[in-house]
């Protein structure tokens, strides 16, 4: 047995230790090879030393093909249509580090979730008014009649009081001026509130002598100091690590942008056999793998055809949709330019003009892939009386349904049963549970939770958080 058209045959160990009781008979005569005898002792102990021999040619021999390598080999194996394998990223955010004005923060600051996860900053931050990000502005000096002036990011408002003023009168018509589009003001009592309406942005402040600003929050960029799919919830960034004279709290005001763990060895073979076809063109698989290597941060692309000469799920006769997640939308229209079929329709929810080579404007569609909020309910119906329970099981029950929620792509349903699996594994003490799913269009909305799988259009997206995750029973 050896490399054969069907690939390497290994001999197996009982076929081994056959074959070197036959060449002992042969050699020696009519000898007892039972498993008790010297013989048997002997051609037993040659016999499991030739096996791992023959297993260790297997394992080299599979290391040189994608679809049977691991680890190391694998990435060998696939950089050969220069794909390497994706690095574990950590979980980022900005968030608003509040204090004194001037207040310097150097990088590398510390602060903690209330997961206990540490963050740290990666460049210097200075609280000012001249780089807010949330401030708060009280209303010092009430006078009748008079005009209140706050200026935001270049932008004035200016609020007259009536003959009968008060603080929260002043505070609320302040709040009701500025434009919704780039700020959020709110006021409560004397007080008013501004944010940059993405809650990240940072924008200068300068009131009137009338107006105090007692607060300040500047946005500062933190980095997890453990790379994964870890999810960083709005408001649970709040404690502070390292102390800092004049620095009075964080908090984030918008949830993290959930970082990777190291792509897997399934991951990266799936993601190989759909990249094969990098250096063809037109056909439905060329585009997507044209898609996925040269388009910088595209992270997923399905292509759909309609080859019929009727409407076929919206898209026109004898048409495509390309249906692209990450990326520019001027990269992406420049590349279905150049290796779409020529005379095919192109069919989406995004569009971008692109000049052909005789000068003329072309307009390129493709969809941007629909976000749906994805929620998750475990409970746990019963214990396990023979093993103790994980003392972090809440928590480690969160992160195996975050992780798996992760590795679902665009268009992939949820289904309740593929969570267990990653739970079972990250906990121990835990004798039966029941998964629930539920999807809504927005964060806010109320979920319908359900045993059943939700489907997930082919145009949609699924974003799991923390926060949209409950774990009843422990």
């Amino acid at each position: 047995m050896s490399l054969t058209a069907n690939g390497l045959e290994r001999p197996r160990l009982n076929d081994l230790k056959a074959a070197l009781d036959a060449l002992f008979t042969e050699a020696l005569g009519p000898v007892t090879t039972t498993p008790d005898s010297v013989v048997g002792q002997l051609t037993g102990l040659e016999s499991e030393a030739l096996a791992n021999l023959w297993e260790a040619v297997q394992n080299n021999y599979d290391s040189m093909y994608p679809f049977s390598a691991e680890g190391t080999a694998l990435d060998g194996a696939v950089s050969f249509v220069g794909i390497e394998r994706l690095p574990a990223t950590p979980t980022t955010v900005i968030a608003m580090v509040y204090g004194e004005e001037s207040t310097l923060l150097p990088t590398g600051v510390l602060v903690r979730s209330t997961a206990n996860r540490q963050f740290a900053t990666i460049t210097d931050t200075v609280i000012t008014r001249a780089a807010a990000g949330d401030v708060e502005i009280t209303v010092s000096d009430v006078q009748n009649l008079a005009n209140y002036q706050v200026i935001t990011g270049g932008t004035s408002v200016v609020y007259t009081s009536d003959a009968d003023a008060t603080d929260a009168e002043i505070a609320a018509g302040l709040a009701a001026l500025f434009d919704p589009t780039k700020f959020i003001a709110t006021s409560e009592g004397a007080v008013l509130r501004v944010r940059a309406a993405n809650q990240t942005d940072e924008f200068s402040v300068t009131v009137d002598s009338k107006l105090t600003i007692t607060k300040i929050g500047s946005p500062a960029l933190f980095v997890a100091l453990d790379f994964g799919a870890y999810s960083l919830p709005v408001g649970a960034l709040t404690r502070i690590d390292t102390a800092v004279i004049g620095w009075d709290a964080v908090n984030n005001l918008v949830a993290g942008d959930i970082g990777r763990f190291v792509e897997s060895d399934e991951a990266l073979r799936l993601r190989h056999r759909n990249s094969v076809r990098v250096t063809g063109a037109a056909t439905a698989q060329a585009i997507r793998a044209r898609l996925l290597q040269e388009v910088p941060e595209v992270t997923a692309a399905n292509i759909y055809e309609n080859r019929t000469n009727s409407t076929v799920s919206g898209m026109p006769p004898h048409s495509f949709e390309a249906i692209v997640q990450g990326g520019s939308n001027q990269a992406i229209g420049n590349k279905l330019f150049e290796v779409g079929p020529a005379g095919i329709e192109t069919y989406g929810n995004t569009s971008v003009q692109v000049l052909d080579e005789n000068g003329d404007l072309q307009t390129i569609s493709f969809s941007r892939p629909v976000v749906v909020y994805a929620w998750v309910r475990v409970s746990v119906n019963l214990l396990n009386p023979e093993e103790p329970l994980t003392p972090t099981a809440q928590d480690a029950i969160k992160d195996a349904v975050l992780a798996y929620g992760q590795t679902l792509g665009v268009g992939d349903n949820i289904i309740p049963q593929r969570f267990y699996g990653p739970i079972y594994g990250a906990t121990a003490g835990i004798a039966n549970i029941t998964v629930e799913v539920a999807a809504t269009a927005a964060p806010g909305d109320v979920p319908i939770y359900s045993t059943a799988p939700v489907d997930v259009d082919r145009a949609e997206v699924t974003e799991f958080s923390e926060d949209r995750i409950v774990v009843l029973g422990v």
